[in-house]
């Protein structure tokens, strides 16, 4: 199932001219972390109102989307001090295949200033960005979701999203690795890039929970044993 995020947008008229888009692509879960619905939202949402009622207001980002499968996030910036974070880049084109079977998928777009903070894109699994011109990259939050809802629109999702491991369950397992990457003595200054590195590829495999959990597994025991000797 697809769920679009919107994250902190600050002009109420793109939360309805999103809900409009979403509904034209017949996609019903809007999401809403601290964006404010005005009445202005209502009239660009048009015959869009029902998504605006319904939405799912997040209170805890990072709790909502560890009950996902698979975060993609969104951005209008491709290299940066931090361009890593943004690595791999994805167009709407390839939407379809990233999220083919993949579970309970979240979309997110960020403010229509700063965009996603890197917090926030930390916790992706994958980054897309639209392909504009290099002289004026950055497109209005609404017109670049017209274009990432309409691939998004295109995809096979699967039925049966419980198969898959959780962000929660992926997380635990990450946590594991950090762990034993401190033990070992890995590195401290690549620690946050590895961790970024596996978060998406583990994410963009789409690992079913048994084996997520069986490979966790491995590293649980990895740590248990370092802490032990260790005492």
């Amino acid at each position: 199932m697809l769920y679009i995020v919107l994250v902190e947008l600050k002009i109420p008229e793109n939360i309805g001219f999103i809900a409009r888009l979403a509904k034209n692509f017949g996609i019903n879960n809007l999401c809403l972390f601290n964006c404010r619905i005005s009445d202005e939202s209502y009239s660009t949402a048009a015959h869009a109102s029902d998504l605006l009622e319904n939405a799912i207001l997040i209170s805890d980002l990072r709790s909502f989307l560890s009950k996902m499968n698979l975060i993609i996030g969104t951005t209008g910036i491709s290299g940066s001090e931090y361009k890593y974070l943004r690595k791999p880049l994805y167009t709407p084109e390839d939407l379809p295949e990233l999220i083919e079977n993949a579970g309970d998928v979240a979309v997110l777009f960020g403010r229509e200033d700063f965009g996603l903070l890197n917090e926030e894109l930390r916790l992706c699994h994958a980054i897309v960005k639209i392909p504009t011109s290099e002289s004026y990259p950055v497109m209005n939050v609404s017109h670049a979701a017209a274009i990432i809802l309409y691939f998004l629109a295109r995809s096979k999702l699967s039925s049966k999203p419980n198969e898959f491991a959780t962000v929660q369950e992926i997380e635990t397992f990450l946590n594991n690795v950090h762990e034993l990457l401190i033990y070992v003595k890995y590195p401290k200054h690549r620690i946050k890039r590895t961790m970024i590195v596996l978060r998406r590829v583990i994410g963009r495999s789409r690992p079913k929970k048994y084996e997520i959990l069986t490979i966790n597994g491995i590293f649980r025991k990895a740590v248990s044993y370092i802490k032990r000797i260790r005492k």
